[in-house]
């Protein structure tokens, strides 16, 4: 079965990059990965949008069966990347994973001043610019934090996206003894 890594946190705490480099690593080592990010499930609604819509927990759900289905694949890691904040939305996930699955969940946080710099700086990001937007989505998962399980936290305030990777990295693929 594959080993599953949940990466969730705020808007641009990093949760992608940090994603993209752990891939990179296991990669490197012959393994096989999967990247699913729910953002990318809910691009899947045409304009104006999943969340505009109604559709943004359709969309959780959706990445929920996806992640389900790639866990009973002969892969050997799937990374879920999202605000997988509430019970509802952990609900969303969880109930398609195979009963033996066993998550490692990694909150990739930052502060609101940070996150919001990051956001401002590319272009591409859309909505999370929106400093309204912005701070409410922040304000979300702080709210939620308390309830978000969490094997490892990461402030990519202070550490950076290398670090993190192989510190999770790590958690996933431990030397082997021998």
């Amino acid at each position: 079965m594959p080993k599953l890594v949940i990466l969730t946190g705020p808007i641009a705490a990093g949760k992608n990059t940090v994603a993209d480099r752990l891939a990179a690593r296991l990669t490197a080592r012959g393994r096989t990965v999967v990247v699913v990010d729910v953002d990318d499930v809910a691009a899947m609604v045409g304009p104006p949008g999943a969340a505009a819509a109604g559709l943004w927990f359709a969309a959780h759900e959706a990445h929920g069966a996806l992640v389900g289905q790639w866990m009973r694949s002969a892969v050997d890691h799937v990374v879920v990347v999202g605000p997988v904040y509430s019970p509802a939305e952990q609900a969303a996930l969880t109930r398609w994973l195979p009963d033996e699955a066993v998550p490692l969940w990694v909150v990739v946080d930052a502060p609101v001043a940070v996150t919001f710099e990051r956001a401002q700086a590319e272009a591409s990001r859309g909505l999370s610019r929106d400093p309204e937007f912005h701070h409410a989505a922040h304000r979300r998962f702080r709210d939620l934090l308390p309830a978000i399980p969490a094997d490892l936290v990461f402030d990519s305030a202070r550490r950076d996206p290398d670090e993190i990777a192989d510190a999770i990295y790590q958690a996933v693929e431990p030397p082997s003894t021998g």
